[in-house]
């Protein structure tokens, strides 16, 4: 026999070991997986071994260090990962370049409150409503017509200067900007110097521009060089594009210092008073005559009352709700009951609401009417309840069905609806409720004159469209900070505290404790780093520090908003 060659036995293994040292070195090693499971199902880890976990729209999600479980969805995180919190996105939610969250730590985990999802490529924006008392130049683009080249014109530090060259053929400026026209009564106001004899004002909609056609604009007594020009009637407000200046027959210059869009009528206070909330039934039961004196002094003018119920069907104290509604009514102060849950959307609670609104109506038809409610007001939030309760895509169709029902129970009493501002955008829901609502307290808690009025406009359209009423919301109560928390997509090199995991039909966000690095084997891991975290104080939403800023704003926005027909008054939440 041949003597053995022991190193020609072992090198064929020598060498399968040197040739899989690098894969073993960079295959990765799961510390930790997130699994989706039915909320009933029964595979539930020791708690200590949970890292973290969050309840939605019938599921439940958790991260542990099983790599698998009887009748759940798993999926590896990022090697190293140790979870804080996870927050699912509602369905068909999915984060692009920017994350941004918003809410605070509580029990050493940040607990998210809402999230916003930045678009990468964001497409153009939705036009904003034209702003009053703006020197619109600022913001239009001036471009020149005419097929005689005679004119020429340029908007310079928010003039426009414009010069036509003598001619017979049509020429002139059209000015355009990111903005529609509002269905308020207003009109264009132009500050001008060197008069405007001969010049034409002409205003297109999307319909017009598109062919070629404008509506004249009449022009209103002047005095010295103010010039205020009438909205043509038959221009749709909604698809505004462009305004129209048109050149004279004659050589001619023009300078208009200023551009804006002004109210020309005026309202009283009285037709659109103040409002404000009495949550705490024994302001009005125990102490009524100072409760009034306290919204003379405020110059409020209704009242939205809890009113309490005998077995949610009668109104427990209906001779002191009478005596106390006689009072504010000498006084010239209307009240409304107020009721508010978001469960009053549920389909077996609609029962319930019901009879609270047949009780209203009971107790308005066995009293005098100086004793009688002036109508019931509904603030109910569905967007407050979990997706495990009532999904996102059904709290649309829920809230009408609710207001239906209210409204065929209410036998001729006003009702009222308490809405976010963020409903302005949702056409089908507000087209809806017109069929149900008598007036929208909308909730626009902001403190910046711009934004109330941004938020305020596509409800006072509503109304101007519906002949219904809108009642503009404002917060002076406390609202606790928050924390806003930006991530961003990580580049090459760089690691993440946040990972985006797909999982049974849904994006859940990680947010882990400490970064981690996208392994070589799952560069596309969707990790995101903090780019930057910022407080919120509330001094955006409320004026709760600042009530003299509040009182100052008050009167300039009534002076605006009653230039809507609809405008049935300010309100504030939190006043007293």
């Amino acid at each position: 026999m041949a003597p053995v060659n022991k190193r020609s036995c072992y090198d064929p293994m020598r060498r399968f070991l040197f040739a899989a040292l690098p894969l073993l070195m960079s295959a990765p090693v799961h510390a930790a997986w997130l699994h989706a499971c039915l909320a009933s199902s029964p595979a539930s880890p020791a708690p200590a071994a949970v890292q973290a976990e969050a309840r939605a729209g019938g599921l439940r999600w958790f991260v542990d260090e099983q790599p698998s479980l009887p009748g759940c969805s798993s999926v590896a995180l990022a090697p190293g990962a140790r979870v804080e919190s996870l927050y699912p996105l509602d369905p068909g939610e999915t984060p692009a370049r920017t994350i941004l969250l918003h809410g605070n730590v509580a029990d050493g985990r940040f607990a998210v409150s809402e999230h916003e999802l930045p678009a990468a490529q964001p497409g153009p924006a939705a036009p904003s409503p034209m702003p009053l008392h703006t020197n619109l130049l600022a913001g239009m683009t001036a471009r020149v017509f005419g097929a005689e080249e005679r004119a020429s014109a340029r908007i310079d530090n928010g003039q426009l200067i414009v010069d036509c060259r003598e001619g017979k053929r049509a020429a002139g400026v059209v000015l355009t900007g990111p903005w529609y026209l509002p269905r308020a009564n207003v009109a264009l106001a132009a500050r001008i110097e060197g008069g405007a004899a001969g010049f034409g004002w002409q205003a297109a909609d999307a319909a017009r521009a598109a062919r070629g056609d404008a509506l004249d604009m009449a022009a209103l007594p002047t005095s010295g060089n103010d010039l205020r020009l009438a909205l043509p009637n038959g221009l749709e407000r909604a698809g505004w594009r462009q305004f129209v200046l048109l050149c004279p027959t004659r050589q001619a210059s023009l300078r208009i210092a200023s551009l804006s869009l002004t109210p020309v009528a005026a309202r009283t206070p009285a037709s659109a008073p103040r409002a404000t909330w009495v949550w705490r039934p024994g302001d009005w039961i125990e102490n009524g005559p100072a409760l009034l004196d306290w919204a003379a002094a405020h110059d409020i003018h209704t009242l939205f009352m809890t009113v309490p119920l005998k077995d949610g069907a009668a109104v427990r104290s209906p001779d002191l709700l009478a005596d106390f509604v006689r009072q504010a009514g000498a006084r010239g102060i209307r009240v409304l009951s107020v009721d508010g849950d978001p469960h009053m959307v549920l389909e077996n609670e609609i029962p319930n609401v019901v009879k609270r609104v047949q009780a209203y109506a009971a107790y308005n038809g066995s009293v005098a009417p100086e004793a009688r409610l002036a109508g019931v007001q509904f603030d109910v939030e569905p967007y407050l309840l979990p997706e495990s309760t009532l999904p996102s895509a059904r709290r649309d169709e829920r809230y009408l069905a609710m207001a239906h029902a209210l409204k065929d129970a209410a036998a001729g009493l006003p009702l009222e609806f308490v809405v976010p501002f963020w409903w302005g955008s949702h056409r089908e829901l507000l087209e809806g409720l017109a069929a149900y609502a008598d007036v929208l307290s909308v909730m626009d808690y902001r403190t910046d004159r711009g934004q109330v009025y941004d938020f305020a406009v596509p409800f006072l359209d509503w109304a101007e469209a519906h002949g219904k009423g809108v009642r503009i919301a404002l917060e002076a109560g406390a609202i606790d900070p928050e924390v806003q928390r930006r991530y961003v997509r990580i580049g090459a090199g760089e690691a993440g505290e946040l990972q985006a995991l797909d999982i049974k039909g849904r994006t859940v966000l990680a947010l882990l404790r400490a970064a981690v690095s996208a392994p070589m084997s799952a560069p596309d891991a969707r990790l995101y780093r903090l780019q930057s975290t910022r407080d919120i104080d509330g001094s955006a939403t409320t004026f709760h520090r600042d009530k003299a800023a509040l009182r100052r704003l008050l009167p300039q926005v009534e002076a605006d908003f009653g230039a809507w027909n609809g405008f049935t008054g300010m309100a504030v939440h939190e006043l007293r």
